[in-house]
């Protein structure tokens, strides 16, 4: 008993850390998802030997957890491959900075309003 209460907290603990750090960058997405597979691991055995109320919400973070990882990953990789063909775009001259500066300068403005 005292074995699956331990095993809920670290599930439970891995499953918060899994739902907040995907959001810190590619490789943290990365160490998030690792943290909810071992929460969601630990949750399931915890609750094979004690179901109760911590296990379950330990599971449902680890899930929610992996999806949030996932998705944060995905994110981080479409803003990293956006900015470095941005940058190499500059570089290039095909992209002027100018365009970009008016673009951005109407989205606030249209923000603002």
């Amino acid at each position: 008993m005292n074995n699956s209460k331990g095993l809920s907290i670290a599930a439970l603990v891995l499953g918060i850390v899994s739902c907040v750090i995907p959001w810190w960058g590619i490789v943290w997405g990365i160490i998030g998802l690792v943290c909810a597979v071992v929460g969601l691991i630990l949750a399931i055995k915890a609750r094979k030997q004690n179901p109760n109320t911590l296990a379950t919400v330990a599971l449902i973070l680890s899930i929610v957890g992996i999806v949030l990882s996932i998705i944060g990953i995905i994110a981080c990789g479409i803003c990293t491959l956006m900015a470095a063909g941005i940058s190499e775009g500059i570089e290039s001259g095909e992209i002027d900075v100018n365009e970009i500066e008016s673009a951005i300068n109407e989205i606030a403005t249209t923000i603002g309003n």
